[in-house]
This record gives structure tokens, C-alpha cells and sequence, in this order.
């Protein structure tokens, strides 16, 4: 109550002359300072006029933070290619700052990707190596990075064969600053190739956990092509295959949903699109296997070798482009179980169906065709791509009515029907090949 009175006795006027001379002071002060308000040169606007000082033989224009900021921008900024570098280098040379030089080495790392600024940047590095740290001295003798190129991909296989890639790393001196240069995803993929060649899959899980360890976002798109190229006309052992599938669905999503970035470089569309068609079939090909033991599993028999055997043939050749697992609850807690088996298996994903408890469906695209394939004494049914009818893929759940109605007729025997019943004689198998090579052409 007090504090309420002496708030309303003080007066008006006195709170409106401290205001007022307060106010005055602080303008009188901010005068000093009115040339700040003026909009900061930006990054590009400053490139470009420090790059225009130099050229014009003006360097002494230039400012040491201009020059160090320019050193800096090597390797970031588009406007400085190997021309440029040639221009600024000579006025590193000669103003001899240990503080310019040690730029000079991060501009090396950072732009070591790009040839020629490359080979410029290690020729005026290796004249000058003893004004640089001894941390720094000491990665280049460990590394060879001053030698060549050569280098890096011995560096790599070392570093494999080393059996402890923390510790390997400690002692050359590749600090973490150094790995998340230009310089160390080059030596990341001399390592991946390396541990390819030696097949083993737990140095190669290790050596991915590694390289893509820190990284945030999604990884440049050469990290999936190092990993995948090798393997367009081949598969690697199973144990290999699975720990491959499984770092990349988990660093670059799934590429049936999920889009991919590109690659860089000649035929870079082209290189892209092997690749993702090689995971794809992998993980056509797990999600058949997995399919059959869930159904195996929940069937009363065992009759469904004999549709493994069909299908494998398809999705070796490539030719089933789109697929969702769809499994009802019986057939989910199976594939749990058989996913929890193993821990390169997370990356693999299904749908929920409704319908009886142990019934689950294989919803496949071929060519122009979306095929269902159902368990148990389940139908194949068929639809023409684009059709109102044709299922969606990767949705969470689906009606099992969805997944039967609407499908075209196809010939079984002397008539045609609107699905193929998994007959004991096997004559399914004949039926469904020549539906699709009727609708597709494909033939396996």
C-alpha cells in the first residue's frame, strides 16, 4: 500500500523532464555512430572488389582481414577459380603472415576437390610447409597429401587395414576440422572403395559408421555411387548386401519414396539412375524373401517356395520397379520378429492390412501392371498402371477389399478370369508369366 501511495504522489512533471534529458543524451551519443547505419557490404560485393584491388596491382589497398577473408573464401565461393588463386597467391607470398599461410592449407583442404586449384594451392603449400604449425607439418608427412594424389587412396586402404580407424586417425593427425573438409570426403570414398574390395561386412559397417559419423543432412550423392557402382552386374555376399541396404535407406531415405540428390559430372543422370536401380532391386529381392517366411510362417503348408522361385526371376532381371509389403496384424508381429533378428534390418518398413489376422499381400508394379499378390489361398490379382482402381503404394493401411476389387480379367485356361488361383499343379505359374508378358513384354 505504501509503495502505491509514493507512486501516485510522485510527480508528473519530474518523470517527463527525466525522460526527456535521458532521451537527449542517448541521441547526442548514437551521433557518433551514424555511419554504421549504413547496409554491410555483402560476401560477393566484397570478393568481387577485393579481387579487383588485386588485379589492378593495388593490393595495398587491401586490408590483412580483407586478405585473410579472401584466402578463406577459396574453395566456397564460385568467383574464385585457379585464375584468381594465381592473383592472390603472389601477395600472400610477399606479405609472409603465418596467418595467411595456415589459411592457405585450410583453402587446400577446402577446395580439394577442384583439380586445378588443387595442384595450385599443394605446389605453393609444399614451398612454404615450415611456416605452418607442426600439428600441421606433422598430418602432411603422416598423410603424403603434399606428394600427390596418389596418395590418398594408399592413405585409404591404411586406414582399413589399420582395424581401429579413431586411433589410425589420432596418429596421422586427421583431426575431425580436417575429415569435414573437401579433402576428407575424398579420403572418406578412398576408404568405402577400400573396404569394398576386402568383403568383409563388419570392417564395412564400421568404416560407413565412421564415415558418415557427424555428417548432418542429407550426403553428398557420391558417397552412395562409391557404394553402389561396384555392384551393377553383381551382388555381394548376403551379410555385405544387408549392411550396405542398410546405411544407405538410412542416410538417404528409401529411393522408392524417397528422392535421391543427383551426381555430379559426365552422364551424371545416367550414373544416378544405376545406382538406385541397383537398390532397389536389392530391396525388391528382401522384401520377397521376408514375404515368404511371413507367409510360411502363417500358413497351414508350405506351398510357397514355388512362388519365390516364380517371382525371383522378375526381380533379378529388374523388372518389378515399385513394391509395399502389406501385412495384417498376425503377419506383422512375424515380421517383427524376423526383423528383430537382425540389426541391419531396421531400415525395412511395411503396411497394415485389414483383413484375417495372418494374411498379408505383396503389392508389386511390372512394367504397366500393379500385381497384389495375396498369402495363404490368396488370388494374384492384376490392374493396368494409372487405372482409378490400381492400389496406391506406401500408404500406411489398406482395406482388403481394396486390394481385390476393380482387377482386370486375364486368360486362365479357356476363359478369362478377374484373378490366378494358386493351383497345386502349378499351372499358375504359366497363366501369370503370360499375362505379363501379354500387358509388359517382359519375359523372365
Amino acid at each position: 500500500m505504501q509503495l502505491l501511495k509514493a507512486i501516485k504522489d510522485f510527480p508528473i512533471k519530474r518523470v517527463a523532464q527525466l525522460a526527456l534529458s535521458r532521451s537527449a543524451a542517448l541521441e547526442e551519443a548514437c551521433k557518433k555512430f551514424e555511419g554504421t547505419r549504413e547496409r554491410a557490404e555483402d560476401d560477393v560485393a566484397r570478393v568481387k572488389r577485393i579481387l579487383a584491388s588485386l588485379k589492378a596491382s593495388e593490393a595495398a589497398l587491401v586490408s590483412r582481414r580483407d586478405m585473410r577473408f579472401i584466402v578463406a573464401a577459396i574453395g566456397s565461393s564460385p568467383l574464385i577459380a585457379r585464375t584468381e588463386v594465381i592473383v592472390i597467391l603472389p601477395e600472400i607470398e610477399r606479405r609472409r603472415d603465418d596467418r595467411l599461410m595456415r589459411a592457405v592449407f585450410k583453402a587446400f583442404l577446402a577446395s580439394y576437390r577442384d583439380d586445378s586449384i588443387r595442384m595450385t594451392l599443394r605446389a605453393f603449400v609444399a614451398r612454404y610447409v615450415q611456416a605452418l604449425p607442426s600439428s600441421i607439418r606433422h598430418f602432411s608427412q603422416q598423410s603424403g597429401i603434399l606428394g600427390g594424389d596418389d596418395h590418398i587412396d594408399a592413405l585409404g586402404k591404411s586406414l582399413v587395414q589399420s582395424g581401429d580407424v579413431y586411433s589410425f586417425c589420432l596418429a596421422r593427425g586427421l583431426t575431425t576440422n580436417i575429415l569435414a573438409t573437401n579433402y576428407g570426403i575424398e579420403l572418406k570414398l578412398a576408404s568405402i572403395r577400400a573396404s569394398l574390395e576386402a568383403m568383409d561386412a563388419k570392417t564395412i559397417h564400421e568404416l560407413l559408421t565412421w564415415a558418415f559419423g557427424g555428417m548432418s543432412g542429407i550426403p553428398l550423392g557420391d558417397f552412395y555411387e562409391v557404394v553402389l557402382s561396384p555392384f551393377e552386374t553383381k551382388l555381394p555376399p548376403p551379410d555385405v548386401q544387408k549392411a550396405l541396404m542398410s546405411t544407405l535407406v538410412t542416410k538417404f531415405g528409401d529411393p522408392r519414396i524417397d528422392v535421391w540428390p543427383g551426381l555430379t559430372g559426365r552422364d551424371g543422370e545416367d550414373r544416378k539412375n544405376a545406382c538406385v536401380a541397383t537398390l532397389k532391386r536389392w530391396l525388391s529381392i528382401e522384401y520377397l524373401d521376408l514375404f515368404i517366411r511371413i507367409i510360411e510362417a502363417t500358413a497351414v503348408d508350405h506351398q510357397f517356395k514355388p512362388r519365390k522361385s516364380f517371382w525371383l526371376k522378375y526381380f533379378e532381371k529388374g523388372a518389378i520397379s515399385d513394391l509395399t509389403l502389406i501385412l495384417a496384424s498376425d503377419a506383422n508381429a512375424v515380421a517383427r520378429r524376423t526383423r528383430g533378428q537382425s540389426a541391419d534390418s531396421e531400415y525395412m518398413k511395411w503396411a497394415s492390412l485389414n483383413a484375417l489376422p495372418d494374411q498379408s499381400v505383396l503389392l508389386m508394379r511390372l512394367g504397366d501392371l500393379i500385381i497384389a499378390e495375396w498369402s495363404h489361398n490368396g488370388a494374384m490379382r492384376f490392374w493396368k498402371a494409372g487405372s482409378k482402381a490400381a492400389p496406391e503404394f506406401h500408404l500406411a493401411n489398406y482395406n482388403g477389399a481394396d486390394l481385390r476389387s476393380g482387377s482386370i480379367k486375364v486368360k486362365v485356361g479357356g476363359g478369362y478370369r478377374d484373378a490366378i488361383v494358386h493351383a497345386p499343379n502349378g499351372q499358375w505359374m504359366m497363366w501369370a508369366s503370360n499375362t505379363i508378358e501379354f500387358h509388359t513384354s517382359v519375359r523372365a
